[in-house]
């Protein structure tokens, strides 16, 4: 059996992920075999066998993962793609959430320029501040958040003259945020990013995030498992906020995930769980 591990391109935090997952396929008797997409020979991929494992451990290589995909391929999806891996955007499984009615901060998913709308928007979300959240952002990237009418004026004119495709959120006032490790039907380690001086979130330059361990009670775990079950996936990061009184709000789940800050400060092996459930997966469905 063989895990085709694939990445784009070696970024940071990819050549940690890959490390954990070779050691665990070691560890768990499953051949690693790395795929890089940015150098990988199209004219010469190669053939997964029925049973074999295939994950795409980072962002990018759609493409490969669609190309290697197939009905007895072995994945961390719950419903197998049967042609192409499609990228989702988190804000399209957030489209998901919402219609399931799971906690999360009111969001408008369409933004306008028009004043008069504008005004309608910033009512329904609470008022000042808000946050605007630009798709395809990463670990902080393109979100922002506003404070007041000139500033979203000039932010929402400028952002639409770039053809950006952003939404509007309800900002909940918040100390930091969760990250809750989903695996199957339950959360296997969590922990709790505190925001960076004189900002709003938990992480920027490289270097500047403040994790620890921490349990966030079971209202958490609930909607983390299910917010992973709603985007089609059995593995995922999902990121909570806890308001003053300790309400969780859902803010986006993240597939794939990095695993390796996780694992790294709750001493839970998550790699090594990952791939166990998706050999005893693959073995699951020989014997079917």
């Amino acid at each position: 059996m063989k895990l085709y591990c694939l990445h784009e391109g070696i970024y940071e935090g990819v050549a940690a992920r890959l490390t954990r997952l070779a050691a665990a396929c070691l560890a768990e008797g499953v051949e690693f075999c790395p795929l890089n997409s940015e150098c990988a020979d199209y004219s010469n991929l190669p053939n997964l066998n029925p049973g074999d494992l295939l994950y795409n451990c980072a962002r990018g290589s759609e493409t490969l993962e669609s190309l290697l995909l197939g009905d007895r391929v072995v994945t961390f999806y719950v419903s197998q793609p049967a042609v192409i891996a499609t990228p989702v955007d988190s804000v399209d499984w957030t489209i998901l959430h919402h219609k399931a009615a799971l906690r999360a901060p009111k969001t408008i998913f369409h933004m306008t320029g028009h004043r008069a709308q504008l005004s309608d928007y910033v009512q329904f979300l609470g008022g000042f501040p808000l946050i605007l959240k630009i798709r395809a952002g990463t670990r902080g990237t393109g979100i922002i958040r506003v404070d007041s009418w000139p500033n979203l004026l000039s932010t929402v004119d400028f952002l639409l003259s770039t053809s950006s495709r952003f939404i509007m959120r309800q900002y909940i006032p918040n100390s930091g945020t969760a990250r809750l490790v989903v695996l199957g039907n339950e959360v296997i380690a969590s922990e709790f990013r505190d925001n960076l001086p004189n900002d709003f979130r938990v992480s920027g330059k490289e270097g500047e995030i403040n994790f620890y361990p921490r349990e966030v009670g079971q209202d958490c775990s609930d909607l983390a498992v299910a917010a992973t079950q709603l985007a089609n996936v059995e593995t995922a990061g999902v990121d909570i906020v806890l308001d003053a009184s300790g309400e969780p709000y859902l803010l986006e789940v993240n597939f794939p995930h990095n695993f390796v800050p996780p694992q790294m400060v709750t001493g839970v092996d998550v790699a090594s769980l990952m791939v166990r459930w998706l050999r005893d997966k693959s073995l699951r469905a020989s014997v079917g």
